[in-house]
């Protein structure tokens, strides 16, 4: 039947009095028709929408990049063993690096002094580099000389200064604001006594440094040499610190192994065993009081001293034991090679140390007397992106990292702090 016009039922039902009652028979029929045919229709309608729907989800299950949903980066994964080493981990064009690296380094020097009735102790200076992309491109961007680390929200120098009597040398170390200048200690000199004063600074981290000291002295008609090692906070440094330590002073200005891992490592240092090189001596500890942080090839390590004890009328000397505990982060902010020594030297076998960022970006290999700055993923037998030269015999003290907005932040305040030569 015919679906009626709205417009034929509008003017019917306007025509005057109604001949039938309004709702009238005809009218239900003609509702109850249209309705049938409505309910018929919505199967088919919903049977499209389910098949539209199951072909959508088909097409993303196709199309969808489902490799990029990986944590990992394809060089990350690659570094897991040495088999992906080998087969699957560089990449012929690696993510560019955006992480800077502030990185401080020491190099010993013999004392070339020759009027001395002591013989001549063994001194180090030192550089610092920032290394960071400028406009994707790595560079050193500022070099120095002292260390400059960064601390809490400002950056500290650490200068190694030389002050020098007519019978005295003391090479020691000075903490402070890389803004402001530095102040020379004085020294009282006692024309009596010959004395020879040097202070190392082996690590720098962020606030823990290590440092060792080295005192020879002619007093009378014998000589005296005394070693210690200590792990300092800058502030502690900056306080400064007791010298002649050939009188036996107690120098409380350091943090031992307790004071990092409380009371219950002492349990752990007694079951150190003692070295044969100080039998001599039986008068020796372990106490915690002195130790170190030393650099191993990818990593630093925490070394414990046992030394010769206080009441003890023999020179102050030390041997260190490994420490059979990892550093905290605190000590030690970021140490995380992109994978184990064995893997590094299977692909640069000349390496002697390494550093990899915690961006995963940035790759440095110490090797053949230079640094050699990689692209995560890079191929170990292309060009490094950047090459320096280290000098003879240098070492690592510090590598500190910046990321983010951090990156030129460091550049324009290490710029002003450090003075490069723009024509080297």
């Amino acid at each position: 039947m015919k679906t009626p016009d709205p417009e034929d039922l509008h003017k019917e039902l306007e025509s005057g009095p109604l001949r039938e009652s309004g709702f009238r028979s005809s009218l239900q029929r003609d509702i109850e028709q249209a309705v049938d045919r409505k309910e018929q229709a919505k199967p088919r309608v919903k049977l499209y929408l389910c098949f539209a729907g199951v072909g959508v989800i088909v097409t993303a299950a196709l199309f969808f990049p489902w490799g990029t949903i990986h944590t990992k980066s394809d060089a990350v994964a690659a570094f897991e063993t040495p088999a992906q080493v080998e087969v699957q981990s560089f990449n012929t064009s690696p993510a560019p690096i955006s992480t800077a690296l502030l990185i401080g380094l020491r190099t010993e020097h013999e004392s070339t002094d020759s009027k001395r009735t002591l013989s001549p102790l063994r001194y180090s200076t030192y550089r610092t580099m920032l290394i960071a992309p400028v406009r994707g491109k790595l560079q050193k961007t500022s070099e120095g000389s002292g260390i400059l680390m960064p601390y809490k929200q400002n950056f500290w120098k650490i200068d190694s200064l030389v002050n020098k009597t007519k019978t005295d040398e003391y090479h020691y170390l000075s903490a402070h604001l890389a803004d402001q200048p530095v102040k020379e200690a004085t020294f009282a000199d006692d024309p009596k006594e010959e004395l020879n004063h040097v202070e190392t600074l082996v690590f720098a981290g962020n606030q823990y440094l290590s440092i060792a000291e080295t005192e020879e002295a002619w007093s009378g008609n014998a000589p005296y040499q005394a070693d210690r090692i200590w792990v300092r906070t800058l502030p502690q440094l900056k306080e400064g610190h007791t010298t002649q330590f050939y009188n036996k002073p107690v120098d409380r200005n350091h943090v031992s192994i307790l004071d990092l891992y409380g009371p219950n490592i002492s349990t752990v240092l007694g079951n150190l065993t003692p070295s044969s090189s100080l039998s001599k001596d039986p008068l020796t500890e372990i106490s915690g009081q002195s130790w170190t942080v030393q650099r191993e090839p990818g990593r630093w390590v925490g070394k414990v001293a046992e030394t010769t004890r206080s009441d003890s009328r023999s020179p102050d000397r030390y041997v260190l034991h490994d420490f059979p505990r990892d550093l905290p982060d605190k000590v030690v902010n970021h140490d995380e090679l992109c994978c184990s020594w064995t893997d590094i030297q299977s692909s640069w076998p000349n390496a002697s140390d390494a550093l990899t960022s915690p961006m995963n970006d940035m790759i440095v290999i110490f090797e053949d007397d230079q640094l050699k700055f990689y692209p995560y993923g890079q191929a170990p037998n292309s060009d490094p992106q950047l090459t320096i030269d280290l000098l003879p015999g240098e070492q690592l003290v510090m590598a500190q990292w910046a990321t983010d907005h951090y990156v030129q932040e460091w550049i324009d305040k290490v710029g002003r702090y450090l003075s490069y030569d723009k024509s080297e």
